[in-house]
Formats: structure tokens, sequence, C-alpha cells
């Protein structure tokens, strides 16, 4: 079986695009130049460009008022590129007729930023036709030319090719295009889109980790080496491609298996190393982008819905691909979240819920309730190896939380010195109703207060504080198997009451019931961690395994070959008999030893 691992690696500037301000003093009053950010399709119409509106059908009729144009240039661009320019203004040469233009008005685009950026160029969209000669000029954020390069466009999609470090304003003026032509730019991205593949790649490793009961979020890593044959991505290189790297750029890696394309997920750039000629790149996956941020919302919470609250810590990492099942949207919250990383404020949300968040082959995050619907399958003609492994007996689950109390009295929350400013002081402990002994509160949450100053002083925050105190729920096995002893584990949460904690202590117990541990290695394919897949067994005379897929370790250049850990149970189908049409069994649960 032929595999081939490739990568697109998108090398944008990750911020330029929020951060611009386009404008123009030459677009047509029925397009908007606002709308150059949203990227929209735009259809074919026919306007009065020279030897353009083909009569066949092929071209919608120009509306009265379209709403899907981003620039559409007010006038024909010139043929004759020996512009001056002055003033703002271009002196042309001869145009087509013969006749000649004193003064032309320049056909353009400006772009302005309030930060620097770094791109290794820009990549322009256009409709119907591209301009045949453009040129773009970099400015620094005071208006200081940094760079200046003319390109000539030869496809409807162009990247001009121009490394800029830290710049922050963009001219793109059309010089030359068909005769008696419009331009019609549609959108613009800051950097390009590279494409590494089998020819390059060395080697390539996938590590797809699930917690099926959520007592962590693991990181998905996906890391890979490529030779990078013109020395482009070298850190020693001071003009290397490497200095447009930024971390949050996406890559999307995928396999291909017997002609077929098998996407592996979405990735974030995450580390970057070279030895001689060799570049290796480390990225995680949403769930690593979930750790690089931190939630600051956190409050009390009295039966607030778990989607709500999702869908906060989603805004606060910058994340806008994920689905949530409807079940684990509508489970009810109690408790409260500190302020922490994105990633264990998730964890709490689903570990309250008995949900699981997967990205595994997915463009995004899916979150859903944990279930035992079999997905998938492991024959034993994609096996080369497979170990069995009891784990160990447990017969009690212990889950903590804490009920929090608002004190009557106020007492002191935090005292220090601040200077002239504004200040965000986080607090370990939450509080409510505070007041500060010097300054202004221009903002409290439980577990911030933003306070102005305006001038140096010492402040005593003072408040009514939350008492916590802490309970639990158990779940335990009222006889336990012979020749073993008691044992509990314990978990704690904090957006618990006790029937959610009861529930998750059950859940927990009941998915350590499964004490069959079965390791694996296979050739790969549609299986994905989080999810419950069927393991054929090796002895064909014996039943075969269900399981949890906790971790898959895929080679992806030496065959597709993945190593798996899942938690399972042997299934054993003893009898089974038709009555009415349905089809009734006999299953029972065990361990082959």
């Amino acid at each position: 079986m032929k595999t081939e691992f490739f990568v697109d690696y998108d090398l944008y500037d990750t911020t330029a695009l929020q951060d611009a301000v386009e404008s123009t003093e030459s677009n047509s009053s029925f397009a908007d130049i606002r709308k150059i950010k949203e990227g929209i399709p735009a259809p074919s119409y026919g306007t009065l460009e020279h030897n353009f509106f083909v009569l066949d059908g092929s071209m919608k009729e120009f509306p009265d008022a379209p709403d899907n144009l981003a620039y559409f240039s007010k006038d024909f661009i010139q043929t004759n590129s020996n512009y001056q320019y002055c003033g703002g203004e271009m002196y042309a040469g001869d145009n087509l007729d013969g006749s000649v233009d004193e003064v032309y008005k320049k056909q353009s685009v400006e772009v302005q930023f309030t930060e620097n950026h770094t791109s290794y160029g820009i990549t322009l969209y256009f409709l119907d036709a591209y301009p045949t000669e453009i040129e773009v000029l970099w400015y620094d954020l005071f208006g200081t030319l940094k760079s200046r390069k003319r390109f000539y466009p030869d496809s409807l999609v162009y990247f001009c090719k121009n490394q800029v470090e830290e710049y922050g304003g963009i001219e793109i003026v059309f010089l030359r295009a068909l005769p008696y032509h419009n331009v019609k730019l549609q959108y613009i991205e800051y950097g390009t889109k590279i494409v590494w593949g089998s020819e390059s790649i060395k080697s390539g490793k996938l590590m797809n980790d699930t917690d099926p009961i959520s007592d962590k979020i693991k990181t998905d890593k996906l890391t890979f080496s490529f030779v990078d044959a013109a020395d482009e991505f070298n850190l020693g290189n001071a003009n290397g491609i490497h200095r447009t790297f930024q971390r949050n750029q996406q890559m999307f890696p995928y396999e291909m298996v017997r002609g077929r394309k098998i996407p592996l997920g979405t990735f974030f750039l995450d580390s970057v190393s070279t030895t001689k000629n060799v570049t290796k790149i480390s990225a995680v996956d949403y769930k690593g982008k979930l750790a690089n941020t931190d939630f600051m919302s956190g409050r009390m919470y009295e039966g607030e819905r778990a989607g709500k609250l999702i869908d906060e810590i989603m805004e606060a990492a910058g994340i806008t691909d994920y689905v949530v099942d409807d079940e684990t949207a509508d489970m009810l919250l109690f408790g409260t979240l500190k302020i922490q990383t994105c990633q264990k404020a998730l964890r709490e949300v689903l570990f309250a819920c008995g949900s699981v968040i997967n990205t595994s082959h997915r463009t995004g995050i899916e979150i859903r309730k944990n279930n035992r619907i079999v997905t998938s399958d492991i024959p034993r003609s994609r096996k080369f190896s497979t170990t069995y492994q009891i784990d160990k007996y447990v017969s009690d689950v212990k889950v903590k939380y804490k009920t929090w109390t608002l004190e009557d009295k106020e007492s002191e929350i935090t005292k220090g010195t601040y200077d002239a400013g504004i200040h965000t002081i986080q607090l370990s402990n939450p509080a409510a109703n505070m007041t500060a002994s010097a300054g202004l509160i221009l903002e409290q949450t439980p577990y911030y207060v933003v306070l102005k100053m305006d001038e140096s002083s010492e402040v005593i925050i003072t408040g009514q504080k939350y008492t916590g105190e802490e309970l639990a729920a158990q779940a335990g096995i009222e006889h336990i198997k012979p020749g073993e002893m008691r044992n509990i584990k314990t978990f704690s949460g904090t957006l618990l009451n006790f029937e959610s904690a009861k529930r998750a202590a059950e859940n927990i117990l009941d998915y350590y019931g499964l004490q069959q541990i079965i390791k694996t290695k296979h050739l790969a394919e549609d299986e994905k961690t989080g999810d419950w897949a069927e393991i054929e067994n090796t002895v064909s005379d014996h039943a075969n395994f269900v399981v949890a897929i906790e971790s898959l370790s895929t080679d992806l250049t030496g065959g597709f070959i993945s190593t798996s850990k899942c938690r399972g149970y042997f299934k054993t189908v003893t009898d089974y008999y038709f009555a009415d049409g349905e089809l009734y069994a006999d299953e029972g649960m065990g361990a082959v030893i």
C-alpha cells in the first residue's frame, strides 16, 4: 500500500487581516472596499469592457445595486506603464488612440495598520481578469517607504513575493491591464500557502490523545522534518523565510492512501529548529491553542447552561471553528471558574458534563457527550500486533466539589501600592462588592479588579469574600469481585453540585469497570481518538473487543502505521435468536487472561 504525507502551511501574518483598514479614491460607487476583508465570491457580471461581455449566457446581468464587489476600478486602466509620480497623481504616456493624458489619476488600494506586521509577501485575488502590471509599496507606521516592487500577474490568484518585516501600510497601484478593462480586486491575504510533500519531507509523527472522562484535556501534537534545499528556513539565514514564521499560523496535514486524501486535522505552529539543511517543525492542535490563552471571565455559576460558557471560553481563545452537541450545551453548571488557561477552564466544563473534546481528523473542534457507539473497526487484516493487559481494579470513585457562600461582613481583599495609570489586579480567591481606598474601580469580577489611579498611592481593596465548603459524592460497587480489595480513585471539579458530582462519579466508575487495556499496531485508516471501535480478536475462534480509543501515535512517513492504546471489554455473544423480526443476543463483559 503506497502512502504519502503532505502539509499545507498557511504562511500568513496571523493578525494583519483583522488589523487592516482599507481605503481607495478610485473605487466605483457600486463597490465597497470594506468587503475586501470578507473574501466573498462574486459572479462574472456582464460589463462594457473591451471584448469582455460574451453573449452566450455565461455572464449575469449587472445588478442595479451589487452587494458583493469589493474593488472595481472607477476608470479603465491605462496600457502604458511609463508613469511618473507627482503629488499623488501620475503623468502618463500615449493611449491606444494616440491621445495623451496630461494627468492620470492613480487606480490603487491603500491599507493602513495600527500595529507592525511581517509577511513573505501578499496574495491578491482578482475577479474575471487580472491586471498585467502592478506596483506594491510597503511603508512603516509613520508613512516612510520601506520597500517597493513591480509585479506582473499571470493568474487570478497572484502572490506578490517580497519579504518585508514590520510594515505599517501597503499601497497597491494598478499600472497596466488589458485594453479598456477595469481591475476587480476581491480579497487580500498577507502571506502565502506553502506545500511540503513527499519530495522534501523526511519524517512525520502525529500524536492524538483524548481522555474519555475529561479529567484532562490532552494536546494533539504534529512533528515533521523536511529538507530545506534552498536554505530558506535555516534559522542562521538572516533573510530566510523563517523570519515570517509566527505562532498560531495554521497547517493542514493529510495523508494520501490508495489515492484517497485523509485530512489529519488543523494544527498551529509551536516551534522550529534547524540542523544543517533539515528543518523540524512542531505544531499543536486546537486543544493546544486553548492552553496558550487565559480565561479571565470566570465567575460564580448557579445553573448556567454549559453551551454559553463554552462559547465564552472559545471567544477568549479566538476559536470559531467548533461544534457542541445539544445534550452538552444544555447541561447546567454550578460553582466557579478562577483565572486559568482556556484549556483548563474547558476541562472543568467537560468534566462536569461528562463530555469529550476531539480534534482528530477534523478541521475544527467537536464537543459531545461521551457514548459507546461504535463508529469504526480494526480488522485482523490491518493489524501487525495486539497486546492485552488487565488494569487495576477500581471499586469506588469519589468526586470532590465545593459550594460557595458570600460572607455578610466586609474584609480586606488585597493591598498594594500602585502608580498612576490603569491596573488589572488578579485575585486568588473570589470576592464581590469591592471598593478601593484610593483610585477608581472601573470593572470588577469575582477574580479581578480593574483599578484607575490618578497618582501613586497605597490602595486597600475591601469587599465580601466567598467561602467554599468542600463536599464529595461517591459511587461504589456494593459487592466487589472475589479476590479483589476495595480501591478508590478521587477526582475533583469546580463546576459541580451534588447531583452532577454523583453522576460524574458513576460515569467514571462505569468506565474504569472496563479493565481490558488493548494495544495494537495497525495500518491507520479513519479511526479517531475519543471514538469507540471494534477490534477483531487475534484468535478467530474468540469474540472481538469493543474499546474507547484513548491515544494514537502514527508514523506518517513509514507507511501510515498507528500504535493505539484503548480501554474496553471483551465482547461475548453466546446465543441469539429472532423473535418478531428482532435479533436478541446474550452479551457479557469480561477479560481474557
